[in-house]
């Protein structure tokens, strides 16, 4: 099942790729309020985080030893059955979501075109530092990646570095927990939070924020079947019109914020719920070991 926000991008996208270019202005008029309007009262949640802009963060990676995890999860949709176990090589991935300040600092260095459009409504409160860079598509994701000699993470490195080596449906247990993660369920964040803020929203292998604050591009096709084979190193079909989207947003809510759910989209979309992580492979002989977390 698609989060409302991209079930809504995904139709309306589907209309612009069919020659109605109408579409555009409709997109405009139909997206969430949420990041439109400021709200009144005392229950409202902060816009961003305080840290002054020459504030820096260092960008870390985790290894993730060789080993099988639990893929999958029997009590979800069609496209996350069937529940197994797959091997994955050792990789690296991003402890932390990429940060807007560092994929500004990469549009700087490049000319790569800026995270914005006259479609983005208060993207002051969207843009600090330490939140995690949005509204970038997949191939911005890919050429950032890429410019740090890495990759995006393939849909089963995504699940295994959020999940473990045992299969948790929230990284911290199998019942979702409201305030542990950065969604549209009750915690103390409007919109992006500065990535690891929120504790709880921690991996068994110490990544942050796979629960919640962005949904993340990842670099499979989309397939709805693709969990019925039980291939070592799955890659995802080789084609496709539409890429993988993993985890929950600050506006996702109630059970939307599974780990195992599976999101889609066109490549060229861009939204303000959207970010992403880096990762990389280990080279042969670097590592033998097996899993040991969990």
């Amino acid at each position: 099942m698609l989060d409302k926000r991209l079930k809504w991008a995904f139709f309306l996208t589907t209309l612009v790729l069919a020659g109605l270019p109408i579409v555009g202005i409709i997109v405009d008029f139909l997206k969430p309020s949420n990041i439109q309007v400021e709200q009144s009262g005392s229950d409202v949640k902060p816009a961003r985080d305080r840290v002054p802009p020459s504030a820096a963060l260092k960008e870390e990676m985790v290894l993730i030893a060789a080993g099988e995890f639990l893929r999958g999860y029997d009590g979800g949709g069609f496209d996350e059955k069937p529940q197994r176990r797959v091997m994955l090589d050792a990789y690296w991935i991003d402890r932390d979501e990429v940060t807007y300040g560092a994929y500004m600092a990469f549009v700087e260095a490049t000319g790569h075109r800026k995270p914005i459009s006259r479609y983005v409504k208060n993207f002051d409160k969207l843009s600090a530092p330490t939140q995690p860079a949005v509204y970038v598509s997949w191939e911005d994701a890919d050429e950032y990646c890429r410019s740090r000699g890495m990759r995006l993470p393939t849909e089963a490195e995504w699940e295994k570095a959020a999940r473990g080596p045992n299969g948790l449906l929230w990284p911290w247990g199998d019942q979702d927990k409201p305030g542990a993660a950065n969604t549209g369920n009750p915690d103390p964040f409007e919109f992006p939070a500065p990535v690891a803020s929120f504790p709880q929203d921690k991996s068994p292998y110490g990544v942050y924020d796979l629960a919640g604050n962005v949904m993340e591009w990842v670099s499979d096709w989309y397939q709805e079947d693709a969990y019925t084979t039980g291939l070592a190193n799955p890659q995802g079909p080789p084609n496709g019109s539409s890429k993988v989207i993993r985890g929950a947003s600050w506006g996702t809510v109630g059970k939307e914020t599974r780990l195992t759910m599976r999101l889609k989209m066109v490549p060229d979309f861009r939204d303000t719920t959207i970010g992403f992580r880096c990762a990389k492979s280990v080279q042969k002989g670097r590592n033998d070991g097996v899993d040991k977390a969990g």
